[in-house]
């Protein structure tokens, strides 16, 4: 679970978070309107590679965050606009606090503000290093216990005698044959111990290199009352409901976070709208948020507002 279960109320929204294996936002408001939102991740989300997953803080730099706003709006406003009960009741229950770029020709149904967060850490590399190291020198062990030249000469001479007797399928060349099999095999036995205590060693070396970096972790979403002076609210009659899948993905040469977003509406007009999209969020060398990406409505909306906390 990614977000944080002691969500606080939306204002009039009446926002609640239940703590389960997913999170759901459950808004609901009078005039028979209704929203929820499902997020999903795996738990928790830290954006570390997977040979840091166990290794300690070693420096917590604070919690960083960026804030932004998704909103939606129906394609009727004329309509609303001539029709005095319709006007007057989008005033009261949508139309107040009305973002500038959609005042003009579009009524907004839903605002919501939303929080994506995470920790700044550097993390200790020197477990994850003793852990490299010790299994680079198990395999050195096991090569230590193949003498390769002494292997390669008994291959050669047994190739020789096979070679000799090709067309004989007597019991000796049977057996010549499975001890140069075996001989191939410890060879073989031998190259891998050495790609992987060469591949152990290279990894460690790494890490040791990475040791300044700045990593996020547990990096959550919640649902705010406001972003920038925008308040989050819906309009009457609106039923949505949405879904925010929290995963990482390499970027900028290393972890990033990404949200993608989908979201349905049914409006109080009788008419659908689907809304898509994406956020690739990374971290700054000094643990900053960025909004290094994105698509969609999602990604266009949310960065519209974007502040960084």
């Amino acid at each position: 679970m990614t977000l944080n279960p002691a969500l606080a109320a939306m204002g009039p929204m009446g926002l609640v978070a239940t703590s389960a294996a997913n999170t759901v936002y459950s808004i609901v408001k009078d005039l028979n309107s209704g929203i929820s939102i499902e997020t999903s991740s795996p738990a928790p989300v830290d954006a570390v590679p997977d040979a840091l997953k166990g290794a300690l803080v070693d420096t917590d730099l604070g919690e960083r965050a960026l804030h932004g706003v998704f909103y939606t709006h129906s394609r009727f406003q004329p309509l609303v606009r001539h029709v005095k009960g319709l006007r007057e009741m989008m005033r009261r229950h949508g139309g107040g606090n009305v973002l500038a770029s959609a005042a003009d020709s579009h009524s907004i149904f839903m605002i919501l503000p939303l929080r994506m967060s995470y920790n700044a850490v550097q993390l200790d590399m020197s477990r994850a290093r003793e852990e490299l190291m010790k299994k680079a020198d198990e395999s050195y062990a096991a090569m230590d216990k193949i003498n390769l030249d002494d292997e390669q000469k008994e291959v050669t001479n047994l190739q020789n005698q096979v070679d000799r007797q090709y067309r004989s399928d007597s019991m000796e060349v049977r057996r010549l044959r499975s001890q140069l099999a075996h001989h191939q095999q410890r060879i073989e036995a031998y190259e891998v111990h050495s790609t992987a205590a060469e591949r152990l060693v290279r990894e460690s070396h790494r890490l040791r290199d990475l040791s300044q970096f700045v990593w996020m972790k547990n990096f959550r979403i919640q649902a705010v009352e406001q972003v920038n002076g925008i308040k989050g609210k819906t309009a009457a009659g609106l039923h949505g409901k949405g879904s925010m899948v929290v995963t990482t993905k390499p970027m900028q040469g290393r972890l990033g976070i990404t949200v993608q977003f989908d979201w349905h509406e049914d409006n109080l007009f009788g008419h659908s709208y689907d809304w898509h999209g994406r956020l690739d969020i990374a971290c700054r060398y000094d643990g900053t948020p960025e909004l290094v990406n994105g698509s969609g409505k999602f990604y266009e909306r949310f960065s519209q507002y974007l502040a960084v906390e």
